[in-house]
């Protein structure tokens, strides 16, 4: 299978939603030889959860500002091929490749009781990703160029970066 640049774009997005998240945190490798888009595992953080004074049980299930954390990084997929789209020559966003994405995010939000409207997340997701392009390109090139990273590996990439740029 060809690997597309596009899901490099569409994973980087994911891990660096994921690894700005209040709440969740990256679990498992980025896999670009999956069929669509890659794929990405991320998980609430016990200890981010801790951090921010959130109770570890099930109530966090409706809990609107975890649900509104995670609706963010499932938006952020998209939210990254549609500025890569923009900003590199050749790349055309695939809508399609979050159809999986979606479909986990309106059953949270329906779950939370909260509106089903995504496109305040993807905003969200796309001011998160603007603020330090540099940083969703690198990592999409390292992703393309290492198709299947571990998630150690992913967060040493983005500390890196952000120690290196002071960002």
């Amino acid at each position: 299978m060809t690997i597309k640049r596009e899901a490099a774009f569409h994973e980087a997005g994911h891990a660096i939603a994921a690894y700005q998240s209040k709440f969740h945190a990256l679990c498992g490798p980025i896999n670009l030889m999956n069929y669509g888009a890659g794929e990405i595992f991320i998980s609430l953080s016990k200890s981010k959860l801790r951090a921010a004074g959130k109770p570890i049980d099930n109530s966090i299930q409706k809990d609107g500002e975890i649900v509104d954390d995670l609706a963010t990084i499932l938006s952020a997929g998209l939210a990254a091929e549609y500025l890569a789209e923009l900003k590199v020559d050749g790349l055309k966003a695939d809508p399609t490749c979050a159809k999986l994405d979606h479909d986990l995010l309106r059953s949270q939000l329906s779950n939370a009781n909260l509106s089903l409207c995504i496109a305040q997340y993807e905003s969200t997701a796309i001011k998160l990703l603007e603020s330090d392009w540099s940083l969703v390109t690198s990592l999409a090139n390292y992703l393309y160029d290492n198709p299947i990273s571990s998630p150690n590996d992913i967060i040493a990439f983005i500390e890196r970066h952000i120690f290196r740029d002071g960002t």
